[in-house]
């Protein structure tokens, strides 16, 4: 990655991320990784090998490029027909290919009954490769690198950028998704030097929580019938931003499985 562009994209996001700044950074990398694939991707026959192998995308992200598809500004039919017929026809083959599978005679216990129905001994391998794409969905697999390699020049930035170290410690912190994230990806490149930007980390993120728990405990307060409708309306973005801050974007699981599972 070029590491200019990168720290004017993580100076952008912490500049403009009224929560966690990785959140801003995700929901980038996906729009424009689903707005390319519609426009540009869709086409390309090794992509098309990908999306058939995958068997389509996972849950999350066939409805977020579907949205995207019906999008006035970005309407794109022809590229989700295109998506939906490559892994509708990959799914008929594997149907197909059930059908002809013969099950294993259910075995009987001693006293004579069975041990249980004869469908249950379908291979499993056969039956969870039409669910690929939970487990290899393209699009998870770009934003979760994209996230590693920002995750670690950011941790760079820290001890090299002034600039930047001012505007995180400026910031909200990040949502708990984004915060493990961050640990797991740096315990995997261990360095002496993101010793210092990880206990900034961890402090900034107990500053964070704090504010989290000063946040509520005031909208809580302010539910009171001696508060009025003006005060109490003052604390109602507090539910969002802290949900916002301790679940993390909608999605942001996803990325944090793929992290966990290669740590």
């Amino acid at each position: 990655m070029n590491r200019s562009v990168g720290s004017i994209y993580i100076r952008e996001a912490l500049q403009k991320a009224e929560t966690c700044f990785l959140c801003y950074l995700e929901n980038r990398f996906e729009r424009r990784y689903i707005e390319n694939y519609l426009s540009e991707l869709v086409m390309d026959s090794n992509e098309r090998k990908k999306i058939a192998n995958s068997r389509g995308f996972c849950n999350y992200h066939f409805h977020k490029v579907f949205a995207t598809s019906r999008n006035p500004a970005t309407e794109d039919g022809l590229g989700i027909a295109l998506i939906l017929k490559t892994v509708t026809e990959e799914l008929l083959n594997d149907i197909r290919a059930q059908i002809n599978l013969k099950p294993a005679t259910p075995k009987r216990s001693k006293l004579g009954f069975k041990s249980g129905s004869s469908y249950s001994s379908f291979p499993i391998p056969n039956l969870m490769i039409a669910i690929a794409n939970q487990t290899e969905c393209p699009a998870c697999t770009y934003i979760s690198t994209m996230m590693q390699t920002y995750i670690q020049d950011f941790l760079h930035s820290l001890t090299t950028d002034e600039g930047l170290s001012k505007l995180y410690d400026e910031s909200a912190g990040l949502c708990l998704p984004h915060y493990i994230a961050l640990l797991l990806t740096a315990s995997r490149t261990p360095d002496l030097k993101t010793v210092l930007p990880l206990k900034r980390v961890m402090e900034k993120q107990v500053q964070a929580l704090e504010k989290i728990r000063s946040d509520l405990s005031e909208y809580m307060e302010k539910q009171d019938y001696q508060f009025s409708e003006k005060e109490r309306l003052k604390t109602e973005k507090f539910l969002s931003q802290s949900l916002a801050r301790i679940a993390g974007r909608r999605g942001a699981e996803r990325t944090l499985e793929r992290i966990l599972k290669a740590a």
